[in-house]
């Protein structure tokens, strides 16, 4: 069989790890840490880096980029670097080479004044630079090829550095009397090995371009994640401190910080209708991350 090879920049992150891990049964693989290609580069470098290393390539996944919300209000022209002038750069090499590309984007390119999941059709309104920086670098994308897909994803965990909302949950749970969570932010915690797992049939299928959303199905706030996280390690036998976490609000939290959308859940219908697959509710991949990643530091074995 005739193995495509697909290229993951970002190889090392907390996405990137997990795309690499299904596709590499039955594809040849090109992983590119920060230390192969750095989003920070010029133009001519990156298309250096690109032109040693990304040969042959049938798709390039981008899962790297500026993700901490605050640094790139503070820093609006890294931000514009790193999710949007890095991100041109990648998706015209591609288009001259003839290779699929999937960028990732965020829910923060929505107000989040809505109160039924964002679909793909509904128009972006970003609060902040960075949901803004993701609005440019989705346009670079799709302006590059009408081959190329944007996948827009929310509340993301799984295995990696730093540590996922899970991850720190449980731990101030074992440590602190009181845990306070964010009661107004609702979204669906989606776990990274459901998305890299829904996205392998669309990696080749040109007919699966423009604008995809993917998340767990289901929806909750930032307090009743955080509660189901700790009830998840206490069924794990994990001894904590905090069993309720209670309530705060964006404002008590974030303060004058970089504004957050308050509703992001993202409707997959165009992705069911598509492969006639349903994602797992929120629930089921995050009490395994629990038991598999998170209550083993904390229970001696």
């Amino acid at each position: 069989m005739n193995r495509k090879k697909v290229a993951i920049i970002g190889s090392n992150g907390r996405l990137g790890r997990s795309l690499q891990e299904v596709c590499r049964e039955d594809h040849d693989l090109i992983g590119l840490s920060r230390y192969d290609l750095d989003l920070a580069w010029s133009d001519g470098k990156i298309r250096e880096a690109l032109d040693s290393l990304v040969v042959g390539a049938d798709v390039a996944l981008l899962s790297a980029g500026n993700t901490n919300v605050d640094l790139c209000e503070a820093q609006p022209d890294e931000a514009e670097q790193l999710n949007v002038t890095s991100v041109r750069s990648i998706a015209n090499w591609c288009a001259e080479q003839g290779v699929r590309f999937i960028n990732f984007s965020s829910d923060y390119v929505f107000d989040g004044e809505k109160d039924t999941p964002y679909t793909e059709d509904d128009p972006v309104e970003p609060l902040s630079i960075y949901g803004q920086s993701k609005v440019d670098g989705e346009d670079a994308t799709l302006e590059a090829s009408d081959r190329n897909l944007v996948v827009r994803l929310t509340w993301l965990y799984g295995p990696g550095k730093p540590l996922a909302t899970p991850d720190w949950a449980v731990d101030l749970a074992v440590k602190q009397d009181h845990l306070n969570v964010v009661s107004d932010r609702i979204g669906s915690p989606s776990y990274t090995g459901d998305m890299a797992d829904a996205l392998l049939p669309l990696l080749f299928d040109d007919s699966a371009s423009g604008i995809l959303h993917l998340c767990n199905s289901g929806s909750c706030t930032w307090q009743e994640w955080a509660q189901f996280c700790v009830d998840c390690a206490i069924e794990c036998g994990v001894e904590v401190k905090t069993r309720e976490v209670g309530p705060l609000t964006m404002n008590d939290l974030f303060g004058d910080r970089a504004t957050r959308p308050r509703y992001t859940v993202l409707s997959t219908e165009k992705y069911e209708a598509m492969t006639g697959r349903t994602l797992p509710d929120w629930r089921e991949p995050l009490r395994q991350y629990v038991r598999d990643h998170v209550a083993p530091r904390f229970l001696r074995i």
